[in-house]
């Protein structure tokens, strides 16, 4: 591997795009290096002098490569680490509030706490790598705010002061979770296809599909609750879950397939979520 090459895989290992987008840019950049260096060969320099001359004014693999990081996807590292180390921090005051003021020690809860805060800040700290892996991301993200939602049921249970200033960090956590979402889910796009198609119109079909995403989560987890509080049969709490399950598997597809035809995602994405609930509940119905 020339040196050219070489700096431009170590920029490109700063970057979160897929593997397509990333051939396009490593061409791109060994192009733009190869003809600066033809330029100061032209110019009387030593074939090594002009490759050392282009990658220093090019600038260091470091620094492009962030700058590229947030030109494309702006933003995307620190709404992940506002969203992982906010969820972390929640977890160490409310289990201390729990612990110091109320006596309650909930070890269990916290250890799921700063499992579900910790997924998301890795993911920024190796955004160039699972980044790249755009509905993975998306995942981590819809369990997080799933997690901070059950938290917020479990708000009415703490004195007033703590119930309304833990309700409102949540909701704050749940809102950036969510905008993170949708801008991750129209990054997977892809600049290519989202030409072809009017970006407001993408954009409206990740919403409404996650928009239904969050209905079907709130069914199930309003069943699960249900079954948990007044059913003596604990057996069948499982199936309350499989429709999140099952939206999450088929929100992959959305993903793919709004860029092409979003009015049509919006379609498939509403009969997706009626299968998920309708199917589980079904076989309960049955059992």
């Amino acid at each position: 591997m020339t040196k050219i090459a070489d700096h431009v895989e170590k920029v490109l290992e700063q970057l979160q795009s897929p593997n397509e987008e990333r051939e396009e840019l490593r061409e791109e950049l060994v192009s733009h290096l190869e003809e600066t260096k033809q330029q100061y060969i032209d110019d009387g320099l030593t074939e090594k002098k002009a490759e050392e001359r282009a990658l220093k004014e090019f600038g260091d693999f470091n620094n492009i490569g962030h700058e590229m990081q947030e030109a494309m996807y702006p933003y995307q590292r620190g709404l992940l680490y506002g969203i992982g180390l906010g969820t972390i921090l929640f977890g160490v005051f409310f289990y201390l509030a729990s612990a110091y003021l109320l006596h309650d020690r909930i070890p269990g809860w916290l250890a799921i706490q700063l499992l579900t805060g910790g997924t998301v800040t890795l993911a920024a700290i190796n955004i160039s790598f699972v980044g790249r892996y755009f509905y993975l991301v998306n995942v981590m993200l819809l369990i997080n705010v799933l997690w901070n939602g059950i938290n917020i049921t479990i708000m009415e249970l703490r004195p007033q002061w703590q119930a309304v200033f833990f309700s409102i960090y949540l909701l704050i956590l749940i809102g950036i979770g969510l905008v993170a979402v949708i801008r991750n889910s129209y990054y997977s796009s892809g600049p290519t296809e989202t030409k072809q198609q009017k970006c407001g119109l993408v954009l409206l079909s990740h919403i409404v599909n996650l928009l239904f995403g969050l209905v079907v989560a709130g069914v199930s987890l309003f069943f699960l609750w249900a079954l948990l509080a007044f059913s003596e049969v604990k057996a069948d709490v499982i199936l309350t879950l499989v429709p999140i399950i099952i939206w999450l598997i088929t929100y992959k597809f959305q993903m793919g397939y709004i860029s092409k035809k979003p009015l049509i995602s919006i379609a498939t994405g509403l009969g997706f979520s009626v299968l998920s609930i309708a199917l589980p509940y079904t076989i309960l119905g049955l059992l």
